[in-house]
């Protein structure tokens, strides 16, 4: 190998520009006989995860470059067995930025008239260039301008900082509010007056940049929960004027951060009442001529007006006015006070009586007559102008709980009169502040009962044919009436009536005693119940036929006067939480029929006070089950040509009646059938028992399975060829009733963690085969209860290789013109197919070639083996030397 000196390389980079936070390539450029490459950064050799160097290590790639880390200085340098050289420093001018873009600090507000200057800097290389936007609009395309400030300059400014290079742009915002004076502020009311307990609001009326509205009463803030202030301060509300608290003054300010400005101060006159109209003090009452001065009075801003009616008439527009009293000046005289700015309206009333002379009182009743026991009133009767009532009982005043005045004591009432305590006598007075009279004594007789109404003891049952008498009294003034009823019906007007006892006299009797002063009813009740000899009772089912499991009622069927009905089961009482009867004992329920428990004897017995009566003896035929439907022991696989016999059987009362099924097919009515087997008769075989009467099913099922003779089984493999260290699966072919698989290596069963089965072992799998221990041979078998197949014997040819290539030992040097013969063995199976290669050109397609030496066969030889089953190749290398003289 010969080698020239290599020419200095350049550094050639992936972009014009190195820029920040990107990837950038920088190639080392030269020519000649190059065995390496080498970089260096800042004098020593590239490190570090953001650097990374091709296959080949020409180019050194910089991932997310950064301003500080990645300047260099870069050198890249080539070398050869002989010859090195270095490129001249190459350093990185990194373009970032614009980093962030600020706005100088100024203020965010100012008065008209300033001179202000906003600056943009952002930290760029190469520098940023700047772009200066208001409210959208281009105003600058420097870092900096000026501006004289106006209301035109109110916005917002927006500086954008960009760099071309690194494609970047940072922006930056500032909003300038610009002010100017104020004007004088106004109020503003929500109404004309101002009138106390009214809401009243006023609103201070400005123009202008007004930031805030301040309030100001009596010179302070505005507070208390009477004051409310809109959301923006500029409307004030007081509730519930008061003529004294919110006079004011009230002054509203305007402001904004470079002016302010205030109204003229305000003042309320708060219009009030009328408050109360009180008339002045005078009598209520008048003789007849006496001279009468009624006055009005009532406070109010403005002064209130007023007005005087007499009965609902007017009489007077003026405060205060006279009458000389009589009978017609007598009623309500009222006063009635106005503001028409308040819109309110107040009134007094008085009311004035004029008396005159009172007649003699009489005394009215509420009834004609007083019943005991019921309320009674007694009501002062006169005319005049009557001022209180008085009232005496046997010439005293009225006293008790049982007594009670009404509220003028007109009206005398006793509550819940008496016979003895209530007569009287009774007198009434009538005054007023000038006359009094009084009435004649009235005596009361009190009306009472019938207290109690009984009738004379006698027995509630007798026997027909019975002599019966009913007596009924009752005490009563005046003396009571007496009615019988017999059954609702009328039977007589007397105290006392009688009866030959008959079935028709069965019923209730009462007795009515009726005083019709009193108003009051006595009634007494007596029930005669007359009993006639009773009939033999029957038993009635509630179904024909007693099922068992179900529930069975019987009803004792009788007619005549019952009044118990009993039951009795084999002579006992019956009893038990499955036993009910109705409410009445007439009918007696079985829950749930057994067929042992359940049979009886059952008698029904009835009865009366006189007479009894029982039923024959009724006995129950339970009908039950099937039970259990079961087929008779027989096998559940046959071969075919057997003799199939099935059976079924189930416990039934009556006899079940039997259907038997094939795969859901009628096949026989019978309870036994039998049948020559064949593959068409494997299936399931359902027996059904019946019972019409139940109306109960029950079944039994058998599975059976026919077999026929199984054919001889083949070994079907996954794949053609079998590869050594590859898995091959051999799966047993095979037709038939087949119940089980089974294998076979060198005629024992497979074993080992690289033999696998499949689940149904019909697939046996060889894990990484191996030449020796997998050659077999293999056989499989198949299965069933009756027969069995085994394949013929599969012997495996594994294919494996080619194992090593080896070059037969020679020297590696040789002078020109010497015979040199090259071989190449593999183990392989089947053979190797051989390639040799020189300096990588094809020279051979054999194992083995010759040569004649010469400076042409200088050079590397490479012996390739390849196995086309296996798809392995491999290989031999040797170097050959060869020197001329």
């Amino acid at each position: 190998m010969i080698y020239a000196p290599v020419s200095k390389p350049s550094i050639v980079t992936s972009n014009i520009t190195a820029v920040e936070t990107k990837d950038f390539s920088l190639t080392c450029q030269a020519t000649g006989q190059i065995h390496a490459y080498q970089w260096f950064i800042n004098g020593v050799a590239p490190a570090g995860s953001r650097i990374q160097l091709s296959p080949d290590k020409r180019t050194l790639t910089l991932s997310r470059l950064t301003r500080r880390d990645n300047k260099g200085p870069y050198e890249c340098e080539i070398r050869n067995p002989f010859y090195s050289n270095r490129s001249d420093p190459f350093t990185l001018d990194v373009a970032y930025g614009p980093d962030i873009a600020t706005i100088d600090h100024i203020s965010d507000q100012f008065a008209t008239g300033i001179n202000v200057t906003l600056s943009c800097v952002a930290d760029s290389n190469p520098p940023a260039q700047f772009t200066w936007l208001q409210n959208g609009q281009s105003v600058s395309n420097s870092a900096s301008f000026s501006i004289i400030t106006s209301l035109n300059h109110i916005g917002n400014y927006t500086c954008i900082a960009t760099n071309s290079f690194t494609g970047l742009t940072r922006s930056a915002n500032k909003t300038l509010m610009i002010y100017a004076p104020l004007s004088k502020p106004t109020i503003l009311t929500s109404n004309n007056t101002a009138v106390e307990t009214k809401d009243f609001s006023l609103t201070c009326n400005a123009t202008g940049q007004i930031h805030a509205y301040k309030w100001f009463i009596n010179g302070v803030a505005p507070a208390g929960l009477r004051i409310q202030l809109s959301p923006d301060r500029r409307t004030l509300t007081l509730r519930s004027l008061t003529r004294s608290n919110n006079k004011g003054p009230y002054v509203c300010e305007i402001e904004n951060p470079f002016y302010s400005n205030r109204n003229d101060p305000f003042t309320l006159d708060v219009a009030y009442g009328p408050d109360i109209a009180t008339i002045v003090h005078s009598p209520d009452e008048y003789p007849t001529g006496a001279n009468i001065t009624l006055s009005c009075v009532a406070d109010s801003n403005p002064a209130a007006q007023f007005t005087w009616l007499h009965n609902g008439q007017p009489v007077s527009n003026s405060a205060t006015f006279s009458i000389i009293a009589s009978l017609s000046d007598a009623g309500t005289y009222t006063c009635t006070a106005s503001n028409s700015f308040t819109g309110l309206t107040r009134t007094a009333t008085k009311n004035i009586i004029i008396y005159a002379p009172v007649s003699k009182p009489t005394i009215v009743t509420s009834n004609i007559t007083a019943v005991e026991t019921k309320d009674f009133s007694l009501t002062c009767q006169a005319t005049g102008q009557i001022h209180a009532y008085q009232w005496f009982i046997n010439g005293v005043a009225p006293a008790g709980n049982r007594i009670q005045l009404s509220p003028d004591k007109r009206t005398l009432t006793l509550s819940r009169l008496t016979r003895r305590d209530n007569k009287g006598p009774y007198e009434c007075e009538i005054r007023n502040p000038f006359y009094s009279n009084r009435s004649d004594p009235f005596t009361l007789d009190v009306a009472y009962g019938p207290d109690i109404a009984t009738i004379d003891h006698i027995s509630d049952q007798f026997a027909t044919g019975i002599n019966v008498t009913l007596s009924c009294v009752a005490d009563s003034n005046p003396p009571a009436q007496f009615t019988w009823l017999q059954n609702g019906q009328s039977v007589s007007n007397s105290a006392s009536f009688s009866i030959i006892t008959s079935l028709n006299h069965i019923g209730n009797y009462t007795c009515i005693a009726t005083n019709s002063f009193t108003g009051l009813t006595r009634t007494a009740n007596k029930t005669l119940m007359i009993y006639a000899p009773l009939s033999k009772p029957t038993i009635i089912t509630s179904n024909n036929t007693a099922v068992e499991t179900k529930d069975f009622s019987m009803t004792c069927n009788a007619t005549g006067q019952i009044h118990p009905y009993r039951w009795f089961i084999n002579g006992l009482a019956p009893g038990g939480n499955r036993i009910q009867l109705s409410p009445d004992n007439r009918t007696l329920t079985i829950s749930s029929l057994r067929r042992s428990e359940n049979k009886g004897p059952y008698v029904c017995e009835i009865e009366n006070p006189l007479f009894r009566n029982r039923s024959d003896p009724f006995t129950l035929n339970v009908t039950y089950g099937p039970d259990i439907a079961t087929i008779v022991h027989s096998a559940n696989e046959y071969p075919t040509g057997a003799n199939i016999t099935l059976s079924c059987v189930a416990d039934s009362n009556p006899a079940a009646q039997f259907t038997w099924l094939q795969n859901g097919q009628r096949i026989s009515n019978s309870a036994t059938f039998s049948v020559i087997a064949s593959l068409s008769d494997a299936g399931t075989y359902t027996c059904t028992a019946s019972n019409l009467f139940t109306g109960l099913t029950r079944t039994a099922t058998k599975n059976i399975t026919i077999y026929a003779p199984l054919s001889k089984p083949t070994i079907v493999t996954s794949n053609i060829t079998a590869v050594e260290t590859k898995d091959f699966s051999l799966t047993c072919q095979a037709t038939g009733q087949i119940h089980a698989y089974q294998w076979f290596i060198n005629g024992v069963a497979p074993a080992g963690s690289r033999i696998q089965l499949s689940p149904d072992k019909r697939t046996l799998t060889l894990s990484r085969l191996t030449r020796r221990d997998n050659k077999g041979p293999y056989e499989c078998e198949i299965q069933n209860p009756f027969s069995s197949n085994r394949s013929d014997p599969f012997p495996l040819n594994v294919t494996y290789g080619p194992d090593i290539a080896t070059i037969d030992h020679i020297s590696d040097q040789f002078a020109t013109g010497i015979n040199v013969t090259l071989s190449c063995v593999a183990d392989s199976n089947p053979p190797a197919q051989f390639t040799w290669l020189q300096n990588g050109q094809s020279v051979s397609n054999s194992a083995s070639f010759s040569i004649i030496t010469s400076l042409n066969h200088i050079g590397n030889y490479t012996c390739i083996a390849t196995n086309s089953f296996t798809g392995l190749t491999r290989t031999a290398n040797k170097t050959l030397m060869i020197y001329g003289e």
